[in-house]
């Protein structure tokens, strides 16, 4: 266990033991966070930051990843890399929406922009809870590689759940190298 704003927050190893330092103060505002990252990587990067939209699918799941969503809902998964256009990427972000929940414009946003989702729902003033369910250090050479590190650098993430209305809307992964945003 590590201990992250008092708060015991497990974090397990993929594939064993990983050297390297303790996690920032600024990383660990990223890891216990339940608001949007995007404004606090601008206000750390002193700079803009754009979202680049790696992979984006639009179906049904056989498992649904959304809690109380059924396999006939149609599941958004969207994968970003947030950054300022300048060096290396600084986040990796990897989500899954149950999209009929959202309204016809975000819809169209989240399928034909880059935008981060966060700051569409701030646009509808949207009220979102936001419940972290896991937080993890690891290792994972894809997602380095979208980052711009080492395959064999560590990560630190979290994952959380988004509700609207009481009801989940989707899970969303951030990822980004310990190493960075220090």
């Amino acid at each position: 266990d590590a201990r992250f704003s008092g708060r015991p927050i497990t974090i397990w190893p993929t594939d064993g033991p990983l050297s390297d330092p303790e996690p920032t103060r600024f990383q660990k505002i990223l890891l216990s966070t339940d608001g949007t990252v995007t404004e606090l990587l601008s206000l750390h990067a002193d700079a803009p930051i754009r979202a680049r939209k790696v992979a984006q699918s639009l179906g049904t799941a056989a498992a649904p990843p959304v809690p109380g969503s059924a396999p006939h809902e149609l599941i958004l998964r969207r994968t970003i890399l947030l950054g300022t256009g300048a060096g290396p990427e600084l986040l990796f972000a990897d989500s899954c929406f149950v999209f009929d929940r959202f309204s016809a414009s975000i819809q169209h946003d989240l399928l034909h922009t880059e935008l981060p989702v966060g700051l569409l729902w701030r646009r509808e003033r949207l009220e979102m809870y936001r419940e972290i369910i896991d937080r993890r250090r690891e290792t994972c050479a894809a997602v380095a590689a979208l980052l711009g590190t080492d395959e064999h650098a560590t990560l630190y993430s979290r994952t959380y759940l988004i509700y609207y209305q009481q009801r989940a809307l989707g899970v969303i992964t951030e990822k980004f190298a310990a190493t960075a945003l220090r």
